[in-house]
């Protein structure tokens, strides 16, 4: 595909328009469900103003880790869109490319790591996480992993590709690494288990809002498998990252919990 080809692909004014739509519809039904959940949760207490208060606190809290998980598949399908990119087409340099090639798999977990460090970056200077409680992050840096891997395991089976088994094995031995480490207690270990089950909804409902936008972005033509279905994801997660900026920015969610 040549440059005029590809502007003329995904810059469509349609495309974009009805690809932003299904990432509102997206981000909008999981803080639906988020906010139906947290007001049936706040029933456990016993006055209005107590139930209220929890639901509130709750719906700030779950949509944030929704948030996370979306920025943490976004960054990691960029780079492993990037790593596929030079895997693929190589490096216009017979030295570079011999690097690569005894290297590559080190540059793949160092890829990751920067994705890693440049989340953290943006939940905390662009799009601000503040209702996170102690043990979140973490706990949402694992389920990341375990929906990483979900995805990559998605398109190996629905797309029978085995470009990515290193990838898979990649988010497996991290996915493990979370659980057990040198000096890990049975405390510890229950307690990653413990925040691992609770947030298990979110990772559905961040499942949901990836398999909405791939569905209807390869299904409408706007996406393209050949095109790498690791860079389209990527794409189609941006949708989703734009919608969250700007409910963020606009406070909508914020001023829609006052009026609880």
């Amino acid at each position: 595909m040549t440059s005029t080809e590809f502007a003329t692909q995904y810059l469509s004014p349609r495309g974009i328009f009805l690809m932003l739509l299904v990432g509102l519809a997206s981000i909008v039904l999981s803080l639906g469900l988020i906010i139906i959940t947290s007001l049936l949760m706040g029933k456990k207490y016993k006055t209005k103003e107590e139930q209220i208060r929890f639901a509130q606190l709750e719906i700030l809290n779950l949509s944030e880790r929704l948030f996370e998980l979306i920025f943490s598949a976004t960054f990691i399908l960029l780079f492993v869109a990037l790593y596929f990119m030079f895997s693929y087409f190589g490096v216009n340099s017979a030295t570079l490319q011999e690097f690569w090639e005894k290297y590559n798999g080190i540059i793949l977990l160092i890829f990751i790591l920067i994705s890693v460090m440049l989340n953290s970056w943006m939940d905390n200077h662009i799009i601000p996480l503040k209702y996170l409680r102690p043990g979140d992050r973490s706990a949402m840096r694992l389920i990341g992993m375990i929906y990483m891997m979900v995805i990559f395991l998605y398109i190996k089976y629905i797309y029978v590709d085995s470009n990515y088994d290193s990838i898979i094995m990649y988010f497996i031995t991290l996915v493990i690494g979370r659980f057990i480490y040198f000096d890990a207690s049975m405390k510890d270990f229950k307690a990653a288990m413990k925040n691992a089950f609770d947030s298990l909804p979110l990772l559905a409902l961040a499942l949901m809002c990836s398999g909405l936008i791939a569905h209807f972005g390869f299904g409408s033509g706007y996406l393209i498998h050949a095109n790498g279905v690791v860079f389209n994801l990527f794409l189609g997660h941006l949708y989703l990252l734009s919608w969250i900026f700007i409910l963020n920015r606009t406070k909508v969610l914020s001023n829609i919990i006052k009026r609880l």
